[in-house]
């Protein structure tokens, strides 16, 4: 009787935002008379950093420092319509629509510079709050000025407007599923190992290390991504190794009767945590970012499952892994029952996580 340690590995991919069309996200911009610029979108910040994101789109792409941006989501009201929060869609779908905007706002500023300094607006660009001259950065206005030229000499309101919907996917081969574009916008893709100990006495299931891979397109803010990755992978550790409400499902016996009763993931319970930020860009994504919430948690239940087998020989194949299920699935192991079993070679890896086994036609079956 002993802990036994092992490790497993799982491998997802995850579309960005909703599928067809129908999920659109538009914006408004404004520029006010001193340069600074309010942002108008319907996108709900739910901890995502929604608007974090979508204000930095809208400074890099202007050419303005991200403190001249203020983001209005304050109402359904005065806000321009958003689907809403959800489907990993903030910072492509919404995102691409304050992109548009912000290009339409750039592309005004430059308009008014131009005849400002009687040039040509393709001869000049926005960097850090300033129009100068391509090549000759001392020749030039302040963003401040153009827009104060533009309201108190042109009477010219500098707006700008954006909306994004994904379009719509008809089949052209009903018999092959051919379709005449694609019915996804993106697809993000992520990997995790988990890294386990297992207390064959106690049915203990305690994860030590989750190492994770994502390909996010392009991490607009790396701490941001980073930090979702890592709130997802406790998600995953909870939805792995401790949370159920119907531990007999669908049979409401012991079935907890209040939140106390509910185990989440505490410090306690915090494996090390090893990120690793891809940058795959999307064709289609601003700035080549592609959807990151929601797939944050979904990988890390199969590979602690995975890391399950490999220490104790036994697969566990209803979540959560507890310790009731880990002693019966011992149980049934010593007495010679038929057990899950995934047939193939067993991905096998160095202390360095390199691979020196690869798995080959890996599949489930009774």
């Amino acid at each position: 009787m002993a802990v036994h340690r092992g490790r497993g590995i799982a491998a997802i991919e995850y579309p960005t935002g909703m599928n067809q069309n129908g999920d659109p996200s538009q914006a408004w911009i404004k520029v006010k008379p001193d340069g600074r610029i309010d942002v108008f979108s319907g996108t709900a910040d739910i901890g995502n950093g929604a608007k974090t994101i979508q204000s930095q789109i809208v400074a890099d792409t202007i050419g303005v420092p991200y403190e001249w941006v203020t983001f209005d989501n304050s109402n359904t009201d005065s806000s321009p319509v958003c689907t809403g929060t959800f489907a990993s869609r903030a910072t492509f779908v919404a995102g691409k629509a304050v992109l548009k905007a912000a290009r339409e706002v750039q592309r005004k500023l430059l308009d008014v510079a131009a005849q400002e300094m009687e040039i040509s607006p393709e001869d000049l660009e926005i960097e850090d709050g300033r129009v100068s001259v391509k090549g000759l950065p001392d020749e030039g206005m302040d963003v401040g000025e153009v827009a104060g030229a533009a309201v108190y000499g042109h009477g010219i309101l500098v707006t700008g407007t954006g909306a994004q919907l994904n379009p719509y996917a008809a089949f052209t081969d009903p018999g092959t599923g051919e379709v005449d574009s694609p019915p996804h916008a993106a697809i993000s893709y992520a990997g995790c190992v988990a890294e386990v100990e297992v207390d064959d006495v106690t049915g203990e299931v305690r994860v030590t290390k989750l190492t994770q891979s994502y390909d996010v397109g392009r991490a607009i803010n790396p701490s941001l991504v980073e930090g979702q990755i890592q709130g997802g992978a406790i998600m995953g550790l909870g939805l792995g190794v401790l949370e159920t409400s119907y531990p007999y499902y669908p049979s409401v016996e012991h079935r907890g009767s209040g939140f106390g009763s509910y185990y989440a993931p505490s410090p306690l319970d915090m494996p090390d945590l090893e990120t690793i930020i891809i940058e795959n860009p999307s064709e289609d994504g601003p700035y080549g970012a592609k959807g990151i919430g929601e797939m944050a948690n979904n990988s890390q239940p199969a590979a602690i499952a995975t890391a399950v087998y490999d220490a104790i020989g036994v697969w566990i194949t209803e979540l959560p892994i507890t310790p009731e299920a880990v002693l019966k699935a011992l149980d049934k192991k010593a007495a010679g029952e038929d057990q899950p079993r995934r047939d193939g070679k067993m991905v096998i890896f160095d202390e360095d996580l390199s691979v020196n086994t690869v798995g080959a036609g890996l599949q489930w079956t009774a």
